[in-house]
């Protein structure tokens, strides 16, 4: 289901349902290392960055019982600051700035990745892994987003869990190398519209 519009109130729950989901989710694991305090620093994250992805006309699709959260965002590079509502909430955690470094190097790759015709979305799949048939069903829904509004769509993980699905619904593996020095391998895939 496609999410328009959310009240602070929504938000909030939201953030707070995905924060108690998502703590073993990789990307989560490494932007906030320490696993005590991964559960508030997820909440802080979701309340930052949903009020801005939904201002800046980025895609935000969850399941009926909020157990995957999809979010297709505008692949531009990030401030290097957190600033206005939510931001003295996040920037209170130590490892809150691994995600300029991690957003720069995603801005950096999808630029030099994507192909130039039309706008790019990148696709980020947040769920517990224990649902991945509900997530590639909201990646359908991506995908019939990106026919019907005419942008590029790209996946990018930490893990490989859903590569091989991808790929059946016609994604390819433009790049997938470990991480910065991290045990993690990031993997890009795009959507194939060629044929």
């Amino acid at each position: 289901m496609l999410i328009r519009d959310l009240r602070e109130k929504e938000i909030k729950k939201l953030s707070e349902i995905m924060s108690q989901k998502l703590t073993e989710h990789r990307l989560f694991k490494f932007l906030c290392p320490k696993e005590e305090e991964r559960r508030d620093f997820i909440e802080a994250y979701f309340r930052y960055y949903i009020p801005r992805w939904l201002t800046r006309g980025d895609y935000l699709l969850i399941d009926e019982n909020y157990d995957v959260f999809l979010v297709l965002a505008g692949a531009r590079r990030s401030l290097h600051k957190f600033s206005g509502k939510g931001a003295k909430k996040l920037k209170k955690f130590s490892s809150a700035h691994t995600i300029f470094f991690y957003r720069g190097n995603l801005a950096y790759l999808a630029q030099l990745l994507a192909p130039r015709n039309k706008r790019l979305k990148v696709m980020t799949i947040f769920s517990d892994g224990t649902h991945d048939d509900v997530a590639l069903e909201l990646v359908d829904e991506a995908v019939a987003l990106s026919d019907k509004y005419g942008f590029n769509l790209m996946y990018d993980s930490l893990t490989r869990r859903l590569v091989n699905n991808m790929l059946e619904k016609n994604f390819i593996i433009m790049y997938q190398k470990m991480f910065a020095s991290t045990g993690y391998v990031q993997t890009l895939m795009i959507l194939n519209n060629d044929d």
